[in-house]
């Protein structure tokens, strides 16, 4: 029979049979094998054609592939063939050599009786086929959608993120002419341009100004404002305010009961202007209390209360907490604070027993932006805000903050310029509904259990109690157990799976590893690199977006190299064992923040059973196809807020823990991943790979300092009137080549290098000047005087002291061997405190001066002291032209600059009897009290090493951010 008679055997594809029917076939013609072998032997005999048959023109399956046109045809077990020298031994079942038998025994035989099933479907299905009609050779089955599913894919995933992301739920900022009961972010707008124009610090004139605008308009408004004055201590007694609280009480329908207050702090930080932290929670309040008087009245009494001196150690709060009767009354908080100048207003701090609050929050925000694990993880932190003596008395309450634009914290640019107005609309939206819901509900029972809640995108606050949390904890490991067993079966190798966990590890550490590295590599370039209170660089969302793509260029590649061995089922089940561990862990160990590791885990355990049996060299169909892409959902919804989060909360120096966080996503999006590879492996990782170095372009470019992001500086001066000498600092740890240390210099004149020897005066260990000479200028000292009191104690001596100059603060550094100081203005110091070496006031004192009282010991009549007044408008004492920067050089605030520093020391004679209070002390030689020599040595208030230390007290720490907000750690 001629060649051309052969019959065309088409291939698969051309009679649509799929993988899964072939195998079906397969196991259908191997249990009829066995009752019909000679029958099916003498019909191979009859059609087989001779080894030189030509192959089908359109191609045979050959080792479970569809061969392409041109390919040899597949044999039959038993074909006669020249390679075996075979003499034509007939394909009909004959029984073969001993070779042979040996050769398919074991798994050898099972895989030539699954070729020779294989091949058996194909000939009936040629034998189907008309033998007179060749069908033409087709291209093999192109990917879906013209090669589109893949870009389509990646667009699903970054829509899903965009619409995931925090800043969503950031309201839209209104105007003016709203009406009188909606809450105007621009109505806010126009008192933070009035009480953030310049800095207000406890006792700076701003100050001053802006606690008699709060009282002008809360009277304006139709309430009766008050002012609590006290005189508070921080823990470790070292520093002193004089607290001046803002507060008013709107009386409810239902008087004299359980009470909500509201509160925010209207003291900034030393030089900052305070537009964020925290002009917005004080104006936010403003514009909430009159529009509730546009609306019904409430049913419980609003208390209003703008604390002082938040940023000097939360002393404004602690004094209504400790001091005010109105606290007997509170039954909740709501509390605004700031870090930063923009992004969403988070409720981010509850009370212990957070059940109901929760609830309310769920019922009643609009606009709702909470997530449990800052609740988890706030608890952990030693970082405080005014909340915080409220939660510590056992109030329940709400804490809002936001924290983008991270930069602006605490610095001179936190202006209103700097503050998003949308972020002040989502303060005004969270004060308004919560306010008017605790005004009118019963707070008889405030507390209930504990709940897990996070914001999702149009569902809003979804909240559920421990049990769930255990329940979805063992949710998550079931499932990865069941995506394992149904892969399994469905054909994984337990290779596979260990190959994805290894992978998965391997990923996740270079992911962190090259983050790192990045961070490293351009902390060199940013000026403000230690300048920021928050955050690292001034623009570091282009670097996180730059490790993102990082992160999915390298998740691309790494799968996409082992999809030549592995299957998209097997990785996954591997690589799903970090996040799933995970998740059973928090259940136990961090209960609140564990909804965060199950979500996403028990998808990705959906998305692996959507992928079991799939097998490694085929495209997943559509029904795959949708469920991977929808149960990439919940990942991208949960993962994506909690990235910027932890990113706002901890700034890129933790870039590591970012990129780990960011990478745990794209192992759990494994599946989806494997489709936006379509239609080639490369693209995808290329387009990755291009991204990433056009984000790290644009964040190398933020390097530069400009008015959006300005360069640190410093300059201080320093007046000594014991020896009469002056000096000007800036920063010792910046060479010449800073931007900032170039402008100093240029300034005031060249300053000694670093390692050089600085006066003895100011010189201590940890100092972070080097000095240069100044003009002395002439400035009044300060006015001490000894108050005569019939009052007091014999043995003690009250001095008043007062700056001629309005000083903000003043530190003592006081003897060790002298006098005792048992009080300030007053009041005791704190129980079980010793006489402090070193006392630090902050604020204006109150009328006649700052009063210590000292213990005078047996026999030693003299009382010596130095102080120093820190000035915080340096310009008005020495011209401003040397304080004048250019528009991209800003003070820092970590090294103090912008002041002035006057060290006076004083003398008090012999002490027969106490002066008169209007008269200047004078010694047992009739000399007045002295401001120009005395034995005290001068004593650095950021010195790390007193010269008189107090036994047992800790040393003073030599930054100065950490010493001027006093010791304890405080967020806000």
């Amino acid at each position: 029979m001629g060649d051309d008679k052969l019959p065309k055997i088409p291939s698969f594809a051309e009679l649509g049979i799929s993988e899964d029917e072939i195998e079906e076939l397969e196991r259908e013609i191997a249990e009829e094998a066995a009752g019909r072998k000679e029958e099916g032997g003498k019909a191979g005999a009859a059609e087989g054609p001779s080894a030189g048959a030509p192959p089908a023109a359109g191609g045979r399956r050959t080792g479970g592939r569809d061969a392409g046109p041109g390919a040899a045809p597949a044999k039959e077990p038993g074909a006669a063939t020249a390679s075996r020298g075979g003499a034509g031994q007939a394909a009909t079942g004959a029984p073969e050599d001993r070779a042979s038998k040996k050769r398919k025994s074991g798994w050898k035989a099972k895989r030539a009786e699954k070729r020779a099933s294989r091949k058996r479907a194909a000939a009936a299905a040629a034998a189907a086929a008309p033998a007179a009609a060749p069908t033409p050779a087709k291209a093999p089955t192109p990917p879906p959608w013209g090669g589109l599913r893949g870009p389509a894919t990646l667009f699903l995933l970054l829509i899903t993120a965009w619409f995931s992301s925090s800043y969503r739920a950031i309201p839209s900022p209104v105007p003016a002419n709203a009406p009188d009961s909606v809450f105007s972010s621009a109505r806010a707008m126009s008192h933070l341009a009035r009480i953030a124009s310049e800095a207000r610090p406890p006792g700076s004139p701003n100050h001053a100004r802006t606690r008699d605008y709060l009282i002008d308009r809360l009277g304006a408004l139709g309430h009766a404002p008050s002012v609590q004055t006290a005189t508070s201590f921080l823990e470790t007694s070292t520093t002193a305010v004089t607290v001046r609280n803002v507060l008013a009480r709107i009386p409810g329908t239902e008087p004299g009961g359980p009470a909500v207050l509201v509160t925010a702090h209207y003291d900034s930080r030393e030089i900052s202007l305070g537009a964020g932290d925290d002009g917005s929670g004080v104006v936010a309040i403003l514009e909430t209390v009159r529009a509730l008087g546009a609306r019904a009245p409430l049913r419980n009494d609003l208390i209003v209360l703008i604390t002082d001196a938040e940023e000097l150690g939360l002393e404004g709060a602690e004094t209504f907490v400790e001091l005010h009767p109105w606290m007997e009354d509170v039954a909740l908080v709501v509390s605004i604070e700031m870090r930063g100048g923009g992004g969403p207003s988070m409720m981010f701090e509850t009370g212990a027993n957070n059940g109901w609050v929760i609830d309310a929050l769920r019922r009643a925000d609009p606009y709702p932006s909470a997530n449990s694990v800052s609740y988890e993880l706030y608890q952990r932190m030693p970082n405080d805000t005014d909340f915080t003596p409220f939660k510590e008395a056992g109030k329940q309450g709400l804490n809002f903050a936001a924290a983008g634009r991270a930069h602006v914290y605490h610095q001179v640019y936190d202006s209103p310029e700097n503050l998003s107005e949308g972020t002040l609309q989502h303060h005004g939206e969270h004060a308004l509904a919560m306010l008017e819901y605790f005004g009118n509900a019963d707070l008889t029972e405030v507390d209930a259990p504990d709940v897990s809640y996070i914001s999702v995108p149009i569902v809003g606050l979804v909240t559920y109690g421990p049990l769930w949390i255990r329940v979805l904890g063992g949710a998550a490991v079931a499932a990865w157990l069941l995506a394992f067993v149904v892969g399994r079966k469905a054909g994984s190798r337990l290779a596979g799976v260990l190959a994805g966990l290894g992978a998965s590890a391997v990923y996740l550490g270079l992911v962190a590893g090259i983050a790192h590295l990045l961070f490293q590599w351009r902390s060199g370039a940013h000026p403000e690199l230690g300048a920021l209170h928050a955050g690292a660089f001034h623009s570091e969302g282009w670097y996180v977006l730059a490790i993102v793509c990082a992160a999915f260029t390298l998740a691309c590649v790494i799968a996409g190299v082992l999809r030549r061995w592995f299957s998209v089922s097997e990785l996954l089940v591997g690589a799903l064992l970090v996040p799933v561990a995970l998740a059973a862990a928090a259940a136990v160990l961090f209960p609140f923040a564990a909804m965060n590791f199950q979500w996403p885990a028990i998808a990705g355990c959906v998305a692996a059973l959507a992928v079991a049996g799939l097998p490694r060299n085929q495209r997943m169909g559509i029904v795959r196809w949708i469920v991977v892409v929808v149960a990439a959902v919940p990942i991208l919804v949960v993962l994506t807020p909690l990235t910027e989060g932890v990113w706002a909360a901890m700034g890129l120096a933790w870039a590591a823990v970012l990129a780990i966080l960011i990478g745990l996503g794209f192992v759990m999006l494994l599946p989806a991943l494997d489709a936006v590879r379509e239609p080639n492996g490369w693209w995808a990782p290329v387009a990755g790979l291009l991204a990433a170095g056009a984000f790290l372009a644009v964040g190398m470019s933020t390097a530069t300092p400009s008015p959006d992001r300005p360069a640190p500086s410093t300059l201080v001066y320093m007046l000594d009137r014991e020896t009469g000498t002056a000096y000007w600092g800036t920063d010792r740890y910046r060479d010449a080549s800073d931007p900032g240390v170039a402008w100093a210099a240029a300034a005031v004149g060249p300053f000694a290098a670093a390692d050089a020897d600085p006066p003895a005066t100011f010189a201590r260990q940890g100092y972070r000047y080097t000095f240069a000479s100044a003009d002395p200028v002439d400035l009044p000292p300060p006015t001490v005087t000894v108050v005569e009191d019939a009052n007091l104690p014999g043995d003690v001596l009250r001095v008043a002291v007062t700056s001629a100059i309005g000083a903000e603060r003043m530190s003592f550094s006081i003897p060790e061997d002298g006098p005792r100081l048992a009080a300030v203005n007053g009041e005791l110091l704190p129980a079980g405190s010793e006489s402090p070496a070193q006392l630090v006031h902050w604020g204006a004192p109150p009328e006649g001066g700052l009063t210590l009282d000292f213990i005078r010991p047996p026999g030693d009549p003299r009382l010596s002291f130095t102080v120093v007044e820190h000035h915080l408008r340096p310009g008005e004492l020495v011209g401003e032209h040397y304080f004048t920067r250019p528009p991209e050089l800003a003070p820092n605030i970590r090294t103090l600059s912008d002041r002035a520093m006057i060290r006076t020391p004083v003398n008090i004679g012999e002490a027969g009897g106490p002066e008169p209070a209007d008269a200047e002390p004078t010694d047992s030689a009739g000399a007045a009290a002295s401001h120009g020599h005395g034995a005290v040595r001068f004593q650095s208030p950021f010195d790390a090493n007193s010269t008189h230390p107090r036994p047992g007290s800790a040393p003073m720490a030599a930054r100065g951010d950490v010493l001027d907000r006093g010791l304890r750690p405080r967020d806000g």
